[in-house]
């Protein structure tokens, strides 16, 4: 299929970038790159060319998550209990299966945020060896933190500006792709405190750039933010703006800042939102543990949506990512939280699309439907500028022009192998 020309009709395109929609449209694709794009049969094509149509659906780039840590995905499995009894062997399988959950939710191109060892570089080397399928995969490795740590485990503990730098060379000498650096606590643990100095954050920042490549900075204090701006780095994650009792304040004059200098703002509005869904099914019937884990998971998801409207009315350049500890595949919630923090359903798209690409520096390979761009497109059941629950309903996945899921195939195949098994008695009518 890669040698003939392929051919993708939408009834409706959305193409990243911000413009208008456009109706009934071609994509033509060869050798897994966009060759046109223009109305239907207006654009001349070989006898040969693969034709692909789905109608009733709405055509986007495919997404970018621009925070996933691929060896979690625990499901009902505790944080400490994957790092502390899991192996190295077991986080790849996930990371394996995490894939293309992630694939199959319309997620083309993912940054995984942070692993043990090398895990992620294995995975990166399993899929261009052609054994597993993946997104297109951006890779920081093991995420710098001080000795003892948020993610020590992953075994890259760094401390003073020599040692920061030494290990982000390392890491860049092993293949990642951008440097991750813990500017804060996590996990519950001295979340609100900075771990790193501006200047040790500045060497990290420093040894990235000299190499061309981009830097990311875990910030859940709100003194880490200021550090991590002042350090330099590209993008910040989370900004939950946590202080030492717990509380969680705005600070309008770092964030006119974060805006002026144009840092990335990557909120992660998703993290939590399902466990306090599960917990506020059960209604009053909790335990006080749970009481308390509730009422401090609404607190979050209320300041982050309050936090990210405010970004947002300031200005800031928003991106998606779901910081997919305990699910994947799960990427259309974050999509719908920008929206509630007051992004439009156009705008939301931009941040999963075109503006994605352009943080993680991929913004000459994916994240529109142009000429020239990788073809990595998705097919939406419905049209997510009036139902954005379509972003939620993937129809279609196309990878660098090759269609790998398709949802119609795979229900028609079922039903054929169902009729099968009632023919031959295994199951009943």
């Amino acid at each position: 299929m890669r040698d003939a020309m392929q051919i993708y009709r939408a009834d409706v395109l959305i193409d990243g970038s911000g413009a208008d929609p456009q109706r009934d449209v071609e994509i033509h694709v060869q050798d897994g790159v966009i060759q046109a794009v223009g109305p239907a049969g207006t654009l001349p094509y070989p006898a040969n060319a693969v034709v692909f149509d789905n109608p009733g659906t709405t055509v986007l780039p495919g997404f970018i998550d621009g925070h996933v840590h691929l060896m979690f995905g625990t499901g009902p499995r505790t944080y400490d209990e994957v790092v502390t009894h899991d192996s190295d062997a077991v986080m790849l399988l996930r990371a394996v299966r995490n894939a293309e959950l992630h694939l199959r939710a319309g997620v083309t191109t993912l940054r995984d945020a942070g692993a043990r060892n090398r895990v992620t570089f294995d995975l990166r080397d399993g899929v261009a060896a052609g054994l597993v399928r993946s997104p297109r995969l951006l890779l920081c490795g093991r995420p710098l933190t001080i000795t003892g740590g948020h993610f020590w485990w992953c075994h890259e503990e760094a401390d003073g500006v020599d040692g920061v730098r030494i290990a982000a060379r390392r890491l860049l000498k092993d293949g990642a792709d951008f440097i991750k650096i813990m500017a804060s606590g996590g996990a519950a643990h001295d979340s609100w405190c900075s771990s790193y100095t501006v200047a040790e954050l500045e060497a990290a920042v420093t040894a990235a750039h000299d190499a061309g490549k981009k830097t990311m900075a875990h910030c859940l204090g709100a003194d880490s933010i200021t550090r991590a701006v002042d350090a330099g780095l590209d993008q910040v994650e989370h900004l939950n703006f946590l202080h030492r009792d717990g509380s969680r304040v705005f600070d309008e004059q770092l964030a006119e800042l974060i805006v002026a200098r144009d840092v990335i703002v990557s909120p992660t509005i998703q993290t939590t939102y399902r466990e306090l869904e599960e917990l506020e099914a059960k209604g009053e019937d909790l335990v006080a543990a749970e009481r308390q884990l509730r009422d401090s998971y609404r607190y979050k998801i209320e300041t982050k949506l309050d936090f990210v409207g405010r970004f947002h009315q300031l200005g800031a350049m928003i991106v998606a990512g779901t910081d997919a500890i305990q699910r994947f595949g799960d990427f259309a919630l974050g999509l719908e939280l920008l929206h509630r923090a007051g992004l439009s359903p156009m705008e939301v798209i931009v941040a999963a699309t075109s503006l994605a690409a352009r943080a993680i520096g991929l913004e000459e390979t994916v994240g529109t439907l142009k000429p020239g761009l990788a073809a990595d497109l998705i097919y939406l059941h419905g049209d997510p500028l009036l139902d954005l629950g379509a972003l939620a309903r993937v129809d279609a996945v196309v990878l660098g022009g090759e269609l790998v899921v398709d949802q119609r195939r795979e229900q028609a195949a079922e039903r054929a192998a169902r009729s099968i098994a009632r023919q031959a008695g295994l199951v009943q009518a």
